[in-house]
């Protein structure tokens, strides 16, 4: 199968049904302080305008932050554990209390000064980024918790391209994979989108430590264990060029996708000082 033939990795929600409803407050949210981004860096919006839309996403903070709770027994009802889940639902709860914070001078105030705009047009950025960093490990602890497919997964559709993105706004890597491995019968009983999940997060623990190039990801099936190595290479090797979706690394990045991998049946390892990721998982 070529490779960008599997659907994105981070579709819809409507595709990702039924997606815990709690996780619907987050994305909004997102998607608001993503246009407040916007509107404070147009010179189109007067300040009237500037000062409702900063006042609109302020009063959502209290809101997203009162649905953390509800979010974290929804995972807990779907099979995470409490233990689990408090990473990435504490790394929330202090993103969102920063954007309140953040926020709160300005309508405090009443009105949005030319300092105040600038200091948001600086801090938003950053909270943007970790935002959009920490809600796909929300999705994949959820999709880690579901009953596992009847169908397996096979293997090159979880190592095929991710994002169809700019090549600037993707990881470019090279999938190897012994040539005697064959190129159908071999699956992996496992949610498609959470493994994929895990090679970008794999990906993004290595390459956003390093420059060096090229990245690989190396397959390997040994004794009815399936190894995906990722790293970088540095002999020269033939392998099928894939480009693999960009997140941003937040604080609980490595937590998630251990426990993640955990409740799937699989691991998840990472070797700071080799920056090496080995997802391990048996064969179907």
């Amino acid at each position: 199968m070529r490779a960008g033939a599997v659907p994105s990795l981070f579709p819809s929600a409507s595709a990702l049904a039924p997606e815990l409803v709690e996780l619907g407050p987050l994305r909004n949210g997102l998607g608001s302080v993503r246009n407040l981004q916007l509107i404070l860096g147009s010179i189109k919006v007067g300040q009237k305008g500037l000062y409702s839309a900063v006042a609109a996403v302020h009063g959502d903070c209290a809101q997203m932050i009162v649905s953390l709770g509800t979010l974290s027994e929804a995972l807990v009802r779907r099979g995470m554990s409490e233990e689990a889940a408090k990473p990435v639902i504490d790394a929330l709860h202090g993103l969102l209390t920063r954007l309140e914070a953040a926020l709160e001078q300005a309508v405090r105030s009443g009105r949005l000064s030319a300092a105040r705009r600038l200091a948001l047009e600086q801090a938003l950025p950053g909270l943007v980024e970790e935002l959009g960093g920490t809600l796909p490990l929300v999705a994949l602890l959820d999709r880690a918790g579901r009953p596992r497919p009847v169908e397996a997964s096979p293997v090159g559709w979880i190592h095929a391209s991710s994002s169809e993105a700019p090549l600037e706004e993707a990881v470019p890597a090279i999938f190897v994979s012994p040539s005697d491995t064959p190129d159908t019968g071999i699956g992996v009983s496992v949610d498609l989108d959470a493994a994929k999940t895990l090679i970008v997060l794999g990906v993004a623990l290595v390459a956003q430590r390093s420059a060096a190039r090229p990245l690989q990801l190396r397959y390997v099936a040994r004794r009815g264990v399936s190894q995906t190595s990722i790293g970088f290479g540095s002999e020269s090797t033939a392998g099928i060029a894939v480009r693999i979706a960009s997140l941003p690394l937040v604080k609980p990045t490595l937590a998630c996708a251990q426990a993640a991998a955990r409740r799937l049946g699989g691991s998840f390892e990472f070797a700071p000082e080799a920056l090496r990721v080995c997802i391990s998982w048996p064969l179907s």
